[in-house]
């Protein structure tokens, strides 16, 4: 591929997966890491000797050592540790988090770090990976926010950027993005209103977005920073956790190494069940000792969850009915509404969007990296988007 004289990456950095692309020779290219894959896992390890390892590496080291495994940390960046987000986070973690000021810490093995360190570090292998892509130093981005982030928690993301190498040209709002991937406001869109549904891992964001001659404007911004899929992650694994005490007698949610065995693998059905019916959840040797061991091992059926997913579906539906509320427009105005982020792939999620809104979905095919798209073609065509 031929290159430009500059880079400008558009990344994503998210609670659960970041991306990093770029538009090269009219096309959008992505930063893989040793897989191949472009969604790199938001975790760093900290190994007992040698520096931080980030991504996949990172994510294979939750389960033996999850005390010094950071996740999630996305909801601390710029925020102080009895923050709603935080005091979320905290509840699920085994690692610790810790109050100091301006801004959150961790603490593991080799220190405390404060959480734009650690979003620091995946910004970076992010850098360093594109440069590997692309042969080419990578300086400069447009990074992506929260719909409700605040001049604290933006400047902490500039901040996290600037430790990585990275000028931040300028912050965008992750809907607004995904409406740009998208290709609104471009030629084959009219001038309906869109509603923007994004249901990330950590936050959940609605813009309501219009194009005009000057590009894409933004009608109104809502949300819910203290929703995503983790959450629908940890109310699956207490479920799993009642139904485990009520049938041995074990709180897994005691133990920190099974506890987060618990999630990740609930997890993993989570994205199962998007495809199927039903799946199974086993962890193997997972109670008990010695020659006693048993798995835990359960067939789960999609329906049998949508009690334990209600409300957090209806707080995501309920807060973009705010949104669409507070641009003035009635839902019925709307041109279509667009679903971007990975918890939009939950068949819960859709039918619930499509119910409260009886509007043209307009879904993603690759929801998980629209953000990141979104944000470099911004890079290449600053325009595009309506001061």
């Amino acid at each position: 591929m031929a290159l430009p004289t500059e880079i400008v990456l558009g990344i994503d950095l998210g609670t659960t997966y970041s991306t990093a692309a770029a538009l090269i020779d009219g096309r959008l290219h992505y930063a893989l890491d040793s897989r191949g894959e472009s969604c790199i896992p938001s975790v760093v390890h900290f190994p007992r000797s040698g520096p931080p390892v980030v991504g996949a590496d990172a994510e294979r080291q939750r389960s033996a050592d999850p005390q010094n495994t950071v996740y999630g940390i996305k909801r601390l960046i710029g925020r102080t540790a009895d923050s709603p987000p935080a005091r979320v986070l905290d509840a699920s973690s085994a690692f610790k988090i810790r109050a100091q000021p301006g801004e959150a810490a961790v603490q593991v093995r080799n220190g405390t770090f404060g959480a734009s360190e650690i979003g620091a570090m995946i910004l970076r292998f992010l850098r360093e990976r594109a440069e590997a892509r692309f042969q080419r130093k990578c300086t400069k981005t447009v990074l992506t926010v929260p719909v409700l982030a605040t001049e604290q928690i933006k400047t902490a993301m500039i901040r996290c950027g600037k430790m990585a190498g990275l000028e931040v040209v300028r912050i965008i709002s992750e809907p607004v993005a995904g409406a740009i991937a998208r290709g609104f406001g471009g030629p084959d869109w009219g001038r309906e209103p869109v509603l923007v549904y994004d249901f990330g891992g950590g936050t959940f964001d609605a813009a309501v977005v219009q194009k005009d001659r000057a590009g894409l404007r933004v009608l109104s911004a809502g949300g819910d920073d203290c929703l995503g899929g983790d959450d629908f992650d940890l109310a699956f694994a207490r479920w799993v956790a009642e139904v485990v005490w009520k049938a041995h007698g074990v709180e897994v949610s005691k133990d920190a190494i099974l506890w987060d065995r618990v999630q990740r693998q609930c997890e993993s059905v989570k994205r199962q069940l998007s495809q199927s019916v039903e799946a199974k959840f086993l962890i193997r040797d997972a109670i008990g000792s010695g020659s006693r061991m048993q798995h835990l091992e359960y067939l789960i059926r999609r329906d049998s969850l949508q009690p334990r997913w209600h409300d957090l579906v209806d707080r995501s539906v309920e807060a973009a009915l705010a949104t669409v509320h507070d641009s003035g427009m009635e839902k019925r105005e709307l041109g279509a509404v667009l679903l971007i982020g990975g918890t939009t792939y939950v068949p819960q999620v859709r039918a619930a969007v499509g119910l409260a809104f009886e509007q043209q979905l307009a879904v993603e095919a690759d929801p998980q990296t629209a953000v990141a798209r979104g944000a470099a073609l911004l890079a290449a065509t600053p325009t595009a988007l309506a001061e």
